[in-house]
């Protein structure tokens, strides 16, 4: 039994355990280029802040941007934290169940994401692209935040105010 339990917690940290390649998220392919090449960060912008996990656009440069690293079909946020904090799709239901929103918690977060020369992927079976959307006063979103177009939601294609974008892993330097 104590064997079992050394294997799990060496399996464990080496999930946790941030790999030599840390990356940037940065924008691109948006159809306003305002939208294009900004680099996302967590928490209220310039300041990381776990209890406040949302994914956003603040305007921060690459060496201010929020780190990531790719282990196991998940990209994890480098919080130089002892819990792994991931990216995590969420759908929501109501009214922005189209615009569905991207978590950054102490979770396993979402597998199934894959890192292409075209840019990030998310999982197949609710991801189809990425999104730029404004500041949302009304549900506490006081930077644009980065959310997700859920394929499995029919209409809008694009919510209103938003903008498809691709993210690129952009290596750090």
């Amino acid at each position: 039994m104590k064997f079992l339990t050394s294997v799990a917690l060496l399996a464990t940290a080496a999930v946790a355990a941030p790999s030599d390649k840390l990356f940037n998220l940065k924008t691109s392919g948006a159809s306003n280029s305002t939208h294009n090449d900004l680099y996302l960060t967590v928490g209220r912008g310039v300041v990381p802040d776990p209890l406040n996990s949302e994914a956003v656009f603040s305007g921060v440069a690459a060496n201010r941007a929020a780190t990531f690293y790719f282990a196991n079909s998940t990209i994890y946020w480098n919080a130089h934290s002892s819990a792994p904090y991931a990216l995590d799709l969420i759908n929501v239901d109501g009214v922005r169940k189209e615009r569905a929103q991207i978590s950054v918690d102490p979770t396993h977060g979402s597998k199934g994401f894959s890192i292409t020369p075209e840019g990030v992927k998310g999982p197949s079976e609710t991801w189809e692209g990425w999104l730029w959307c404004p500041v949302d006063a009304e549900a506490g979103q006081f930077f644009p935040n980065l959310h997700f177009l859920n394929k499995n939601v029919q209409e809008p294609a694009v919510p209103a105010g938003c903008d498809k974008i691709n993210l690129q892993a952009v290596p750090r330097s």
